[in-house]
């Protein structure tokens, strides 16, 4: 009996500092909540359709899609902008609440940015928010929502870096940000020139969820990637963004590689272009982006090791 009252006692030892410390950081996840109810507001406030509307009465599974991934990618961003050292005390809760509210404005309207660049700019060929309101293209809203996912975690490495100072860490997260929307319209033309089929069209014309879900995995692998490189990078711009580049690369050639090996190993007797783009075959697409992930998570492992 007496080793188990020790045992109890110690046990509550331990519990008390850890339930102080999610005490103090309460505070912190209503900031963190109210960022993400900003983002998803500064996004409806700059869109021409509305947002109840095509939830609501339309059913629009392509929107909820896109949405979902908007949402989430937030969130991973703003788990970067989280303060390193738990803030216990009045004074440090005060300036880590501050400073996590400011990342929170960042955050947003980042991710607007990436949202209209993604639709602009990696998928120009054809109108994005147009096929997801207009024709409820769920391949369309499977493109924004993997290319939100990528950006939110492009922006979670960049948060995670060492600055000298808040206003340096400003600048470091900008360029870095800007670094790795480059990434992904590079990234993007490339997998358009290397798969074999008309990746944008077959989305556009043929509602093909299957090429959408295989491209946002795409996006997302190189998300990863960039999360990777930028985790803890120091402010040394030149360096860390040639790492970056070099990290994204070496990316690049693996994540193309596994399209192929994936086709030959998981759907033998056919060809992954022709399930994804001639059949339109949906778990074909999820195969393909779930490959595309897998062997990014093991590289950025590598990488973050």
């Amino acid at each position: 009996m007496y080793i188990a009252k020790l045992s109890d006692m110690n046990f509550a030892t331990d519990l008390l500092p850890q339930l102080d410390r999610i005490g103090w950081s309460l505070p912190l996840f209503l900031v963190a909540f109210a960022s993400l109810w900003l983002a998803k507001a500064l996004y409806q406030k700059t869109e021409h359709f509305n947002f109840h509307k095509e939830l609501m009465e339309k059913d629009n599974p392509a929107f909820g899609l896109a949405l979902t991934g908007y949402l989430l990618g937030v969130t991973l961003a703003l788990t970067g902008a989280y303060p390193r050292d738990p803030a216990v005390g009045w004074e440090p809760l005060l300036s880590a609440l501050g400073w996590l509210a400011a990342q929170g404005v960042l955050v947003a309207c980042l991710m607007r940015a990436s949202a209209w660049i993604l639709s602009n700019v990696v998928v120009s060929k054809f109108g994005v928010t147009r096929e997801m309101v207009e024709d409820r293209n769920t391949g369309a809203g499977a493109v924004l929502a993997g290319g939100c996912i990528a950006a939110g975690l492009i922006l979670r490495g960049a948060l995670s870096g060492e600055s000298a100072s808040r206003l340096l860490a400003l600048r470091d997260l900008l360029v870095f940000w800007a670094l790795g929307q480059c990434v992904l319209i590079v990234g993007t033309k490339l997998y358009n020139r290397t798969i074999r089929y008309d990746v944008q069209g077959t989305i556009a014309n043929h509602d093909n969820l299957a090429a959408g879900c295989s491209l946002a995995g795409f996006l997302i692998a190189l998300g990863i990637l960039i999360d990777a490189a930028l985790t803890g990078a120091s402010g040394e711009l030149l360096k860390e963004s040639l790492l970056t580049l070099m990290i994204a690369a070496a990316g690049l050639v693996l994540l193309f590689c596994t399209s192929v090996i994936a086709g030959r190993l998981f759907l033998p007797g056919t060809s992954l272009a022709k399930e994804v783009a001639g059949d339109k075959n949906p778990a074909a697409g999820l195969l393909s982006a779930g490959c595309f992930i897998a062997v990014s998570l093991l590289l950025a492992r590598v990488i973050t090791h």
